[in-house]
């Protein structure tokens, strides 16, 4: 047998495998998607933004709060499907709030993230 004949013990060996692919729609990024995602993604969008906050409190805030703030902004903006000129706003509005010494103790993301919910369900 020549090294291009196919063994015909092998052909029968090999069976096809079946993938079934499901491809994922833009709205579903962040976990948008979901009835859960909907409903608690911005609360969840300001807990993390005011945990960056927090973890950027006192001197080292002014420093790397913005550093930090701007960036999760910019992501939490851009997965819930913002414009670019609506993300870079956000991007900068969380970053001046992590930069901001006295909101540390007071979760105004996480507040606001709650009324923004509340709003789109009225």
């Amino acid at each position: 047998m020549t090294k291009h004949e196919i063994d015909p013990e092998q052909e029968q060996r090999e069976e096809a495998i079946e993938v079934d692919v499901e491809r994922l729609d833009s709205d579903d990024f962040g976990g948008q998607g979901t009835n859960l995602g909907r409903a608690l993604g911005p609360v969840l969008a300001g807990f993390i933004i005011d945990v960056i906050d927090f973890a950027t409190f006192g001197a080292i805030g002014l420093y790397l709060g913005f550093l930090m703030g701007a960036p999760a902004g910019w992501y939490l903006a851009r997965a819930f499907g913002l414009s670019r000129r609506q993300s870079l706003y956000a991007a900068l509005a969380c970053g001046a709030y992590c930069t901001i010494p006295v909101t540390s103790p007071i979760p105004v993301a996480m507040l606001l993230g709650v009324w923004a919910r509340a709003r789109q369900e009225g």
